[in-house]
């Protein structure tokens, strides 16, 4: 299946059903603390993978994939990703061709933080991706710094208009934030849906920061947006719904 086109007529990412795409990296040259990095924060990444799929039904490494597409369909140079994890999409974009620009990417976990260097210097890619540390809620950038903000999976972990409000500070006028979120209906079979889910992320995989994440429904969002200052909203769900009632991960394009 492919997504040609946005609603409101912007070109749309590419979907890859089916394609999973791992980078292939080599072992960490050993090191002082480190020297068992590579092996602990690739299992990371993949109960990453793992949780992603239970959560949204999509294949993890092929929707990071299609978010990439997106970007580079944007033309801008300077991205802020909000989230590096283990830098899958930092260092994915970084990669492709098409980029020309150069990439920020935060996180207040400095063991990820490592990793995701170690891959940029394996990957010879530490001239187009930066990552840095910061446990700030305001990112240590100045104000209109970046073209593009990206957030993958991430929104549902912070107070929505705390987080919109940085995100319109930290971009520069026209700039896009681009957000990868479920979006939830507000429907009594959700819920009940959402509630089970709850129960199990909290007492079964003991993950309640996951357990206490807020969603909400696509008008809710939209109106967030609009309420932040962003002056236009796309909304593409990633995958098709079997019916009204159930959340669907979607890709999110909201201009400043």
């Amino acid at each position: 299946m492919k997504n040609d086109k946005w609603e409101g007529g912007m070109p749309g990412p590419r979907v890859t059903e089916g394609l999973q795409k791992k980078f292939d990296f080599s072992p960490p040259r050993p090191r002082p603390f480190l020297s068992n990095l590579g092996a602990r924060i690739d299992r990371y990444e993949e109960g990453v993978a793992r949780f992603f799929h239970w959560r949204t039904g999509l294949d993890y490494y092929a929707t990071v994939e299609q978010i990439v597409d997106f970007v580079i369909n944007t033309r801008r140079v300077k991205v802020i990703d909000l989230l590096a994890d283990t830098g899958t999409f930092a260092l994915n974009l970084a990669g492709r061709k098409a980029f020309l620009g150069r990439i920020y990417s935060f996180d207040s976990n400095i063991t990820l933080l490592e990793r995701a260097r170690q891959r940029a210097r394996h990957l010879k890619l530490q001239h187009v991706v930066e990552f840095r540390q910061s446990e700030e809620v305001r990112l240590p950038v100045e104000d209109g710094f970046a073209e593009v903000a990206v957030s993958i999976f991430h929104f549902h972990r912070h107070p929505a208009r705390q987080f919109l409000a940085e995100a319109v500070r930290i971009l520069a006028p026209e700039g896009h934030l681009v957000l990868a979120e479920m979006l939830e209906p507000k429907s009594v079979p959700n819920r009940l849906r959402w509630a089970w889910r709850r129960f199990q992320l909290k007492y079964v995989q003991k993950n309640p920061d996951e357990a206490e994440g807020i969603y909400y429904d696509r008008e809710e969002l939209i109106e967030l947006l609009f309420g932040a200052g962003f002056r236009q909203v796309i909304v593409q769900g990633l995958k098709r719904a079997s019916s009204p009632h159930e959340g669907i991960f979607s890709l999110v394009a909201a201009t400043k």
